[in-house]
């Protein structure tokens, strides 16, 4: 009889007695089952086929030449080996690296409608050596994402040996003055930005600002010396568009981050796509934060302004005004379909369904703006003395009041109804696998024209 040695399954399923599918880095039986995957042996101590012999004296043999340590008994190699993540073979870097350009940066996105950096990515690393900055970057994170995928036990806090090689690139990248000098490393800067960023919000941590700064800085100095070309000022705007969305997420007072933005003004070599506009819209919000708050230091010191207020109020007024006309530049295929949908994950019995996951997040960006506008003014409403603002209200419009609070409500009703849109009916992180569960529902409905033109 023919012995193929110890069982080469992984250290979960073989503690289990159970029959392993030896895929790598984690077998499908523990993701099945959403256990950790302890991994498995290195291949040097796998022994050779050999031939068994069946007789008294062979079995004696064998039980008594097998070194009997407590120590390793106690502590076998395979536990002290399952904290360190397996080998990528370059056969799986090519192959995370083929995922995520197609089924991540290239899925649901445009020129047109988004305002990423995913974007340029495809046609800038098309053309990049396999040693590149940008490569090595985009190894690091297309691999890492793809174990999460495979393996939803894992984490950003699991060592990952292709993110520092891409470290180590990126250093030696930015000591030559050729290669700091070109577009992929601007870009594979942002992409370095990307990886800490979802590492941080897997953590729910803040995102360390050092890439993204240090892409900034690259684009600054490459001013005057370097032609400005489209992916160059495409990642400028993108580089605003963090700012706007770190804004938004944050909110603080200190708005002093953006004012590089509001001297810079609109880049006529862009497309004024919907998202770009709302980045501009975005400024606007933030400027008006920032001189709500010198307001409420004046009215601390019973020195208020009431010409500086009717004008601020008149300016948040215009800002809500853009905000409904921005509706207008939507496509109509970006308009959500609102389901009714009988499962318990919907909002009180709907969901809203868009044509992508980004197209959802750009109209729920666009409520929140309208909210922070909402706030903003019920705010001042609520610390400004109601004579001095009846007569700010009534020097700044005609027309227009006080605003509805049901506005509010019906905002966040709109945010809610996006939710299901997102998760279905999962409750906690899922994996490749759960493609093909049955059991999860995420509501969609036909693909459309992401692109097209509004009328």
């Amino acid at each position: 009889m023919v012995n193929h040695g110890p069982s080469k399954g992984c250290s979960t399923c073989r503690k289990r007695r159970v029959k392993c599918d030896e895929d790598r880095p984690s077998c499908r039986e523990c993701l099945r089952l959403r256990r950790v995957c302890g991994g498995y042996e290195p291949e040097k101590k796998t022994r050779r086929i050999r031939f068994m012999d069946r007789g008294t004296g062979a079995r004696l043999l064998s039980s008594t030449s097998r070194p009997r340590s407590p120590r390793m008994l106690t502590t076998p190699e395979w536990t002290r080996q399952a904290v360190i993540p397996a080998t990528i073979t370059p056969s799986d870097e090519s192959f995370a690296v083929c995922f995520f350009l197609t089924s991540i940066a290239g899925l649901g996105r445009g020129f047109h409608s988004t305002q990423g950096f995913l974007e340029p990515l495809f046609p800038v690393v098309a053309k990049e050596h396999p040693d590149s900055v940008l490569s090595t970057v985009l190894t690091a994170v297309s691999t890492k994402l793809w174990s999460l995928l495979k393996n939803p036990t894992n984490s950003y806090r699991t060592p990952h040996p292709p993110f520092t090689r891409a470290l180590s690139r990126l250093q030696a990248a930015l000591n030559d003055p050729l290669e700091r000098s070109r577009d992929s490393t601007v870009l594979g800067s942002i992409l370095m930005h990307f990886y800490e960023s979802l590492a941080a919000r897997s953590t729910h941590q803040h995102t360390m600002r050092v890439h993204q700064d240090g892409a900034r800085a690259l684009l600054d100095h490459g001013t005057g010396s370097v032609p400005d070309s489209d992916c160059r000022a495409y990642l400028r705007s993108y580089l605003r568009h963090c700012d706007v969305s770190t804004y938004m997420e944050v909110q603080p007072d200190d708005t002093s981050d953006l004012d590089v933005w509001f001297d810079a003004g609109w880049d006529d070599s862009l497309r004024a796509n919907p998202n770009a506009v709302l980045d501009l819209i975005g400024l606007s919000i933030a400027d008006l934060q920032k001189r709500l708050s010198t307001f409420m230091c004046g009215l601390a010191k019973n020195n208020l302004d009431g010409l500086a207020l009717a004008t601020w109020w008149q300016d948040a007024l215009s800002v809500d005004t853009q905000l409904l006309d921005w509706v207008q530049l939507v496509p109509a295929s970006w308009q959500p379909c609102t389901k009714l949908e009988e499962d318990t994950f919907a909002y009180f019995g709907f969901c809203d369904i868009y044509p992508t996951v980004q197209i959802a997040t750009i109209w729920n960006v666009w409520r929140v703006c309208r909210l922070m506008v909402l706030r903003m003014e019920l705010y001042l409403l609520a610390k400004v003395p109601p004579e001095a603002l009846q007569q700010t209200i009534s020097i700044a419009t005609k027309e227009y009041s006080f605003p509805d609070p049901n506005r509010g409500r019906e905002l966040v009703d709109s945010i809610c109804r996006s939710v299901p849109f997102y998760l279905g009916n999962r409750q906690n992180h899922g994996g490749l696998y759960d493609l093909t569960d049955p059991a999860i529902r995420i509501p969609n409905y036909y693909d459309q024209d992401l692109d097209e033109a509004p009328d």
